[in-house]
């Protein structure tokens, strides 16, 4: 197998762990600590403010590779093994809290590493444009099917949505899925031990008035979009809550729905928003998105997954135009780009604790209304982008 085709392989791979991972954390275990365990949600809430604090090492690890020949091929190689590691030990130590915590923090920080070092890769080692998007492609296709994954065994596997031992098959089939990425690290084109930049060495760091505006504006607005946080861990339990244990794999069947329109509204906004002011389409998905979200927890089960189906398209809508949003005021700046950036993982790291806090007291209804309303809310400081090519 030569280099290009094993490096895509790679590629392919990591994002489908990564994703794999977070299905697990962010749909899975809010059922398992909420309706099985029935964990002390205060304490959750404290455990996943460290958890999701390491998240916040991604920006870091961006610029440090954009600044220096950093030893890429070891990093990566050092991060699968401690991806896998830490997921087998957080999976076992489910029921010890604290403990779970520990090792969840360490499994983002490596997935926050591989993540970087693969985008790195990909940017600064394909040929030409057409096997940057090629790659890319394959990132996107490995997470989708990712993502798909342990729904998929879900539906298999899952007779009693209560059972210990169902619950420990299905933690054991994610676990035994992402070993193998160990060995596929192995596989990456040894010319990638060290990618030199000596353009971003000297990169120069000054910055107007105006752009320091735009890159605050920008940043308010992705940490309001992403208020959907707030409810990330309720809405799982909610729906089993709600509709019944008896919908549980008509839910996660209606799941696979979701990702692939969501799937399918990222490719056409990546056809056609370029012909379009991308303020104008930002603001029209995130008002749209807003409402639905107000709309959708008073509804009954199928209404409810049409109005996130719809959610799901606009969704792909908004992030399409806010990266290519955030690429044009960075200007290739790459630390430019990563400040906004961290404002979406500032946005994980208050919203998802104190949505599974306030969870234990608070209507999950209500935190879905208040995440729209602040979606809604989110359009404002872009009124102020508009001119914002020509500062």
């Amino acid at each position: 197998m030569n280099y290009n085709k094993r490096n895509v392989l790679v590629y392919f791979y990591t994002y489908f762990v990564a994703q794999l991972i977070f299905v697990y954390v962010n749909v899975y275990l809010p059922i398992y600590f909420f309706n099985v365990l029935d964990v002390d949600r205060s304490l959750l809430a404290f455990i996943q403010i460290f958890a999701y604090s390491a998240l916040l090492i991604k920006p870091v690890i961006a610029i440090f590779f954009d600044k220096a020949n950093s030893p890429i091929k070891i990093l990566i190689f050092l991060s699968s093994i401690g991806i896998s590691i830490s997921f087998i030990c957080f999976i076992f130590y489910l029921n010890y809290i604290i403990v779970f915590g520990v090792f969840l923090s360490i499994n983002f920080a490596c997935v926050s590493i591989m993540d970087v070092a693969i985008d790195k890769i990909i940017v600064d080692i394909s040929p030409d444009e057409k096997a940057k998007d090629r790659n890319a492609l394959f990132t996107r296709l490995g997470a989708f099917m990712g993502a798909l994954f342990p729904n998929i065994i879900s539906i298999i596997i899952f007779t009693n949505i209560y059972s210990i031992s169902i619950w420990n098959q299905f933690f054991l089939i994610g676990v035994l899925a992402t070993i193998p990425l160990i060995f596929m690290s192995l596989l990456l084109n040894e010319k990638l031990n060290s990618i030199k930049n000596s353009e971003n060495l000297n990169e120069e760091i000054s910055i107007s008035q105006a752009k320091k505006k735009n890159i605050l504006l920008l940043s308010i607005f992705s940490f309001l979009k992403y208020s959907e946080r707030l409810y990330e861990y309720p809405l799982e339990p909610w729906i089993l809550n709600k509709y019944g244990e008896q919908y549980f794999s008509l839910f996660v069947l209606l799941f696979i729905v979701l990702i692939i329109i969501n799937t399918i509204g990222l490719i056409i906004a990546g056809l056609v928003s370029n012909r379009f002011d991308r303020i104008k389409i930002l603001m029209i998905s995130s008002i749209l998105y807003g409402t639905l979200m107000i709309i959708a927890p008073f509804t009954d089960l199928i209404t409810f997954f049409i109005i996130l189906g719809f959610m799901q398209l606009f969704d792909g809508f908004i992030l399409i135009n806010l990266i290519a949003l955030m690429i044009d005021i960075s200007k290739k700046k790459v630390l430019y780009y990563q400040i906004i950036a961290t404002f979406m993982i500032i946005a994980a790291v208050i919203l998802v604790p104190l949505g599974t806090y306030l969870s234990s007291f608070i209507a999950t209804e209500l935190l879905i209304v208040i995440a729209g309303v602040l979606t809604i809310i989110s359009i404002i400081p872009l009124i102020f982008l508009k001119n914002y090519k020509n500062k």
